[in-house]
């Protein structure tokens, strides 16, 4: 080692530090280094989602679990946020449920709050824990609840699988998260069916059937209805464009709606269309096809299973490009008249 003059600071540091140091160093080997405070598969939700077109998204990892130790206190008598403040200012609303039903819920994270605009926001499935007026007790997967307002949940489930059909459009579980399916069959005895079969729409066209079919209890589907319905997508002219969006809920004449890449926001009634659920097309029909979440026209060249192919003009793609039922909106059922873009409510 160096001699330093005994009064140079950098010799006292050394006097001070180095003793702690040489310690921790003999010390190695003997502990097992502490746990990661929270693994990186648990944090998956809270990763803001990559941008994709909605016919093609992401898989998600599902809902993060709360943790002793983790970012979250699970007993905690009350949140670290208030569940009456939002970003958009909606009006609170009381959500039809009771303990133990199945809901869909509006999350960004372990950040429970709904208070940033600009943030990515995803459709959870998770279990109903009680409600208070108009918040909803959510429980958490590993334990302990939050709590959101009714605006931010869609109830899921339906009563038995008979009273579902084949063709129906609906919601769907899928590593926890929310997606759109059509029912093609059912499992277990003729008049009191277990399970429905279903064909997810918004997984990649490319994946193969094993992967897009699957079984789901009726706790697990939701019936989508025609119309402005949550779960249900629409057309909304904004900021000079025709955009896709997704319902999620209404109160006082405005919607809640999910936009393409996860963001949230509000808009009138009066300026969405629903897209419909099942549209008869056929070669040749005038449509609006979703890319990357604005409309644009094209024309049908075929239709096979719950895809639609279409030419679109204007996008640098001279092949056809493809969109699942429920997001292609036929040019019969486009509005009358679209007028000045429709502004985000306040």
């Amino acid at each position: 080692m160096i001699a330093l003059p005994r009064r140079h600071p950098l010799a006292l540091l050394l006097a001070a530090v180095l003793p702690a140091a040489l310690a921790s160093v003999a010390g190695c080997g003997k502990k097992e280094a502490p746990a990661p405070a929270e693994p990186a598969a648990k944090a998956a939700e809270a990763a803001p989602a990559a941008e994709a077109a909605p016919a093609e998204p992401e898989p998600s990892a599902g809902p993060p679990e709360t943790t002793a130790g983790g970012d979250e206190d699970a007993g905690a008598a009350e949140p670290a946020y208030d569940p009456r403040q939002n970003a958009w200012g909606v009006e609170l609303r009381a959500a039809d449920v009771a303990e133990g039903d199945r809901v869909y819920v509006l999350t960004k994270g372990r950040d429970r709050s709904m208070t940033d605009a600009k943030a990515v926001y995803q459709l959870f499935a998770h279990d109903v824990a009680g409600k208070e007026a108009e918040l909803v007790d959510i429980a958490e997967v590993g334990g302990g609840k939050f709590r959101v307002a009714g605006n931010f949940v869609i109830k899921a489930g339906v009563a038995d699988a008979k009273s579902l059909e084949v063709g129906d459009a609906v919601l769907a579980e899928w590593a926890s998260s929310l997606k759109h399916a059509v029912v093609i069959g059912f499992e277990g005895p003729a008049d009191a069916p277990e399970k429905v079969k279903v064909r997810y729409t918004d997984l990649p066209e490319s994946w193969p059937d094993d992967k897009v079919i699957a079984a789901r209890t009726p706790r697990e589907l939701t019936k989508l209805q025609e119309g402005l319905q949550p779960g249900v997508y629409a057309l909304v002219h904004d900021d000079g464009r025709d955009r896709l969006v997704m319902l999620i809920s209404e109160s006082g004449g405005t919607w809640l709606v999910q936009r393409f890449g996860g963001r949230v926001a509000t808009f009138p009634a009066s300026a969405l269309t629903p897209v419909p659920l099942s549209p008869k097309l056929a070669r040749g029909n005038a449509v609006r096809m979703p890319w990357v979440g604005m409309f644009m026209p094209g024309k049908v060249t075929k239709v096979k299973g719950t895809w639609v192919y279409a030419k679109v003009d204007g996008i640098g793609q001279k092949a056809p490009i493809s969109a699942a039922v429920g997001t292609v909106m036929p040019e019969s059922a486009m509005p009358k008249s679209e007028g000045a873009a429709a502004k985000p409510a306040p």
